[in-house]
């Protein structure tokens, strides 16, 4: 009886920290903004974001950080709010960061990165300003799912192939950049 109970014990013991974790935020307020840029400053190789809008001074800063430490960065967004005045697409574009813009669908409303592939955050938070100071949003981090990570890595691949580099190089071409 010992033995099972031992048995059972470390079972739980070497399983409890392989559940997944979900962690939820809502705005008005910085939890997702700090969260995001947690994930970001402590991504070691990769990050991988489908945005529809991205102008958050605080997670574009982490971003060029990011990619100054040598992480691979990949962006995919929507053509019509990456013109958008507040956007920073051009500025990180011009920073040397990967980024395409949707040529595939009528508009790119994703809002999810995978950090690492082993995070991943999703929800309707934008990554705009507004987004943390004024709106009612939502974001949600996957944290040690390994399905759930994985469906958002093949989502994104499936994006990133189908709106091809040289589209993109001609969209930031027409804008004179």
């Amino acid at each position: 009886m010992k033995k099972v109970l031992f048995v059972i014990l470390v079972g739980l013991f070497v399983c409890l920290p392989c559940a997944a974790k979900v962690d939820v935020k809502f705005t008005p307020s910085n939890d997702c903004e700090d969260s995001i840029i947690k994930y970001i400053n402590s991504s070691e190789k990769t990050i991988d974001i489908a945005v529809y809008s991205i102008n958050n001074d605080k997670i574009v800063d982490a971003l060029k950080n990011a990619y100054d430490r040598g992480v691979k960065l990949r962006i995919l967004t929507d053509k019509l709010q990456a013109s958008a005045k507040s956007s920073k697409v051009i500025d990180l574009y011009k920073y040397g960061i990967n980024i395409r813009v949707n040529s595939k669908h009528k508009i790119e409303h994703n809002k999810f990165a995978i950090y690492d592939r082993q995070v991943a955050s999703t929800g309707s938070f934008n990554w705009t300003n507004p987004a943390s100071d004024k709106n009612s949003e939502n974001c949600v981090f996957l944290v040690q799912d390994k399905n759930a990570v994985n469906k958002y890595c093949q989502r994104f691949e499936q994006l990133w192939s189908m709106n091809t580099q040289q589209k993109s190089d001609n969209w930031f071409k027409n804008k004179g950049i």
